[in-house]
């Protein structure tokens, strides 16, 4: 017995990273994530909807925001935003920390203070691909990290306002308490379950994805003679969290199978299957190949999984997809990259550490190529100028600028980036669109509407990109005041001038609401 004591603590002090590697490794992290930040809070309309209720606590005391009214196929709720409580719950931390000063900083400093939910989300997430990527490989550098967070899609959600990195890293680190260790123990399982539950309460859709999870972990017990606990340990891990995701729902909205949306009709399933799996994996303007070449060389590692490693590194992210496709904004909206998958991609991404060196290189060295452009540029950028062309004479264009940069292959981002950048800093590249016969209804954005790094807009002289919170309070105003509640309407407004005193909306709101009220 102390034998093997001693060849395990052997073991395990052979695979243990160098403190040289260890440190490199945080240099990079804190390079890649620096390099990105914009310091804007929110930069999408998913992460102004979580944030106005964020901004609800602060404000009222308690978790909600009027919303202003709209006529998409997922009509805003009147005061909770579509994803329910728990997403907002991820800028808590940032937004406490800088609230009480925010006079004292003023709007600039308390954007970059919330902006930091989105670094630490990608940052979670990459150490949470390591430690599963040492499941397979012991011998793994703690510089696959930052590799995974350069080399795939992930990198521009550093300071994007999505909170899908967060469910990556949950499910991430739930994979390697399931295939982790000699031999599974109840604890592990337990907080496996309630991990996987966790990443499904930031985004219901997920919850398809754990009876995958379920039958990974029962094929990883079943040899043991203990495997009718350890599958119930399992089991009542997974169960805690749905039933904190149930009684959270009831409480907050009133009824524990009301996840958020508030849907206008009949579940918006209705995207052809096979447009939205080929857009997901091989579309140049979605495509996981594209997006995140490393997926390809770990794929190449099937064969050297045990079977609950390949259920779950390769089932899960199939079943996401395969639902994901079906969704009638399959592409993710305005964004970079295919954004519903990239809750899977630290788990689906990890065998890469087993392919062969020539390709993991490879598949890094092409993924920061193409993922570059998606963090010096923000995405909606090209997208807007992308939905203002007029198509050639007989093409049949999507309407939305969204689905036109993931349906039409001319009108790729990985293509369309780097040429808004050639045109900034006085290069050439064609514009295929043009050549087929599209025609501009406006100019490009230049260099000040599209450049996204905080550091290259005070590197060239760019003024810094306007923050955002006092115009989410301002708004948010105005939506209380439009639904009769004048008190919240004041208070909202109140503090969109104390940050913005040229706040034009917030004065406008205080002055329609009758004295007294």
């Amino acid at each position: 017995m102390l034998a093997s004591q001693t060849a395990e603590d052997g073991a395990r002090t052979a695979s243990t990273p160098s403190r040289r590697a260890r440190l490199v490794a945080g240099a990079l992290y804190a390079g890649l994530l620096a390099f990105a930040f914009i310091g804007r809070a929110v930069i999408s309309s998913d992460g102004a909807e979580v944030l106005s209720v964020t901004l609800g606590f602060f404000v009222t005391g308690r978790f909600e925001a009027a919303m202003l009214p709209t006529t998409d196929v997922l009509p805003i709720p009147l005061l909770h935003s579509h994803y329910g409580l728990f997403p907002s719950l991820l800028p808590l931390p940032f937004m406490a920390a800088a609230w009480p000063l925010r006079h004292w900083l003023g709007a600039s400093v308390l954007d970059g203070a919330v902006a930091l939910t989105w670094a630490l989300g990608a940052l979670l997430s990459a150490l949470a691909f390591t430690r599963l990527a040492r499941v397979f490989r012991p011998d793994a550098s703690p510089l696959w990290g930052p590799a995974f967070l350069a080399g795939t899609f992930l990198w521009p959600y550093a300071a994007d306002s999505f909170f899908d990195p967060y469910s990556g890293a949950l499910f991430a680190f739930s994979a390697e308490r399931i295939l982790g260790g000699t031999a599974p123990r109840r604890g592990r399982l337990v907080v496996a379950g309630l991990c996987w539950s966790a990443a499904c309460w930031l985004r219901p859709i997920l919850w398809v994805t754990a009876p995958v999870f379920f039958l990974a972990g029962l094929l990883r017990v079943r040899t043991r003679e203990d495997s009718g606990p350890l599958g119930l340990a399992l089991a009542s891990g997974l169960a805690a969290g749905v039933g904190v995701a149930l009684a959270v729902n009831w409480v907050y909205q009133g009824s524990p199978l009301h996840f958020g949306y508030v849907l206008a009709g009949d579940l918006p399933f209705w995207s052809p299957l096979g447009q939205g799996l080929y857009g997901l994996a091989f579309g140049p303007g979605r495509g996981l190949l594209f997006y995140a070449p490393l997926v390809v060389p770990a794929v190449f590692a099937w064969r050297r999984l045990t079977g609950p490693a390949r259920v779950l590194t390769f089932g899960m992210p199939l079943v996401l997809a395969l639902v994901i496709a079906r969704w009638f904004v399959w592409s993710g909206g305005s964004c970079w990259g295919p954004r519903y998958l990239l809750a899977a991609l630290p788990v689906l991404a990890a065998p890469v550490v087993l392919a062969p060196l020539v390709l993991r290189r490879g598949a890094v060295v092409a993924g920061v190529a193409l993922n570059l452009s998606g963090v010096l540029v923000a995405p909606g950028a090209f997208i807007m100028y992308a939905e203002s062309l007029v198509p050639p004479a007989g093409a049949t264009w999507p309407v939305h600028g969204p689905d036109r940069v993931s349906d039409v292959a001319s009108l790729t981002p990985l293509y369309g980036h780097p040429w808004l950048l050639a045109r900034a800093f006085g290069g050439f590249l064609p514009a295929p669109w043009l050549a087929q016969g599209a025609r501009e209804t406006v100019p490009p954005p230049g260099i000040r509407d599209f450049l996204s790094p905080l550091v290259l807009r005070s590197a060239l002289g760019v003024p810094p990109i306007t923050p955002y919170i006092p115009k989410l309070l301002s708004r948010t105003a105005l939506a209380y005041a439009i639904q009769g509640r004048p008190k919240e309407a004041r208070q909202f407004a109140n503090e969109a001038l104390a940050l913005d005193p040229r706040d034009r909306q917030a004065r406008e709101v205080l002055l329609a609401i009758p004295k007294g009220n």
